[in-house]
């Protein structure tokens, strides 16, 4: 298998074809790229953090002491990038966990998977997680403007186990900032049981409706747009995509890249979303109030927290918040992520069996095929629900 490198320095393999090319890492496993065929090739719209990035079996204790902020988030910001993923937790570790060797979002993001080619534009990336006891594998094709993207979890363990399961897609400055617009099929929602922190501007612990959020200041964010001006953010609003519908979705796009990113997935295995906002305002290492950052991630659970959080919460809005995974048992889900070229306005998704279509006023910008490739195996707690 063929790697290149990103102009971070970062280890990637590229998988392509005529209309579409996404670049993976290698350690870790992080969606870090995608490129249109004929757009620049700066022109990417996930994160890209200002620090340096290291390859997982580059980072030491003494690093993330240094230079990330200590345990237990500095593993994880030593080697983050993109679209991440966040597997048995959703969170930070609890003390004792941290102490044990935990890493926030759990170490899947944190060590060296394995890849190989398995078709035509096609790869499989698998790791082990040998701390939480999990083997994860993700398939990605690329197929036309579209990506599908399969995952299973296997519990290696003889025991049933609660996890989370969260896809962090994380999209960074310029492509965030003066042009961004966003949409989404999520109704109810609440910021984050507790505030982030310096630089915060949400009321936390607060019921709202997508895609707005309460401010301290009295003015309600709107998640379709930008923050503006030289305002700081440090925040976190959980939403539940909308009962009635079989998939859950988002779109966001750049008036002026001129193209539009969306995930759709099966809300009957991910019913959640949340949208986290770093916006100049965490000024320790590694940020330095440097980062410029709005994720929209998607999964099993409405917020980020401890695993004992996550266990005391459920349920919310009638909705489990964690992901029970049997014993010895498999989880699969699959879902895909879509890019439209020719999206130069802010537009909705029009959802039908076999397609996704951008519109706007009522004209279609784009459409990219769901051949029924958004599907899972069942979960028994999402049975009425």
């Amino acid at each position: 298998m063929d790697f290149d490198f990103l102009p971070n320095g970062r280890k990637v393999i590229w998988v392509r074809n005529e209309d579409l090319e996404l670049a993976v890492a290698e350690g870790g496993g992080h969606i870090a790229a995608v490129r249109l065929r004929g757009f620049q090739e700066d022109a990417n719209p996930f994160w890209q953090p200002s620090w340096p990035s290291h390859e997982p079996d580059e980072v030491t204790e003494e690093l993330v002491e240094a230079e990330y902020g200590g345990r237990p988030e500095g593993r994880l910001l030593a080697s983050i990038l993109g679209h991440s993923l966040a597997l048995d937790l959703y969170g930070p570790p609890s003390a004792e966990e941290t102490a044990a060797g935990g890493v926030t979002h759990g170490k899947a993001g944190v060590v060296r998977w394995k890849w190989e080619t398995v078709g035509p534009a096609t790869v499989l990336g698998a790791c082990k997680d040998d701390f939480a006891q999990l083997r994860f594998s993700r398939r990605l094709q690329v197929k036309g403007n579209s990506v599908i993207i399969e995952e299973k979890t296997k519990n290696l363990c003889n025991w049933d186990r609660p996890i989370g399961w969260q896809q962090h897609v994380s999209f960074g400055a310029p492509f965030c900032e003066e042009g961004f617009w966003a949409a989404s099929n999520c109704d109810v929602g609440s910021t984050h049981p507790q505030t982030f922190g310096p630089g915060a501007a949400l009321i936390p612990n607060t019921r709202t409706a997508w895609p707005l959020a309460p401010q301290r200041n009295g003015v309600r964010r709107d998640y379709g747009k930008p923050i503006e001006g030289d305002a700081t953010a440090n925040d976190f609003t959980g939403y539940r995509v909308r009962k009635k519908d079989a998939l859950g979705y988002f779109v966001a796009g750049n008036s002026n890249f001129g193209f539009a990113v969306a995930y759709l997935w099966p809300r009957q295995f991910f019913p959640w979303m949340g949208v986290w906002d770093e916006r100049h305002a965490r000024t320790l290492k590694p940020w330095s109030g440097r980062a410029s950052v709005r994720a929209f991630e998607f999964g099993v659970s409405p917020f980020p927290e401890t695993r004992r959080e996550m266990l005391r919460r459920t349920p919310l809005f009638d909705l489990p918040t964690y992901l029970m995974l049997p014993a010895a048992g498999i989880h699969w889900v699959r879902y895909v992520l879509g890019v439209f070229p020719a999206a130069r306005e802010a537009g909705t998704l029009k959802v039908s069996e076999e397609t996704a279509s951008l519109v706007e006023a009522g004209r279609e910008m784009g459409r990219i095929a769901v051949p029924g490739s958004c599907a899972s195996s069942k979960r028994v707690e999402m049975q009425t629900s």
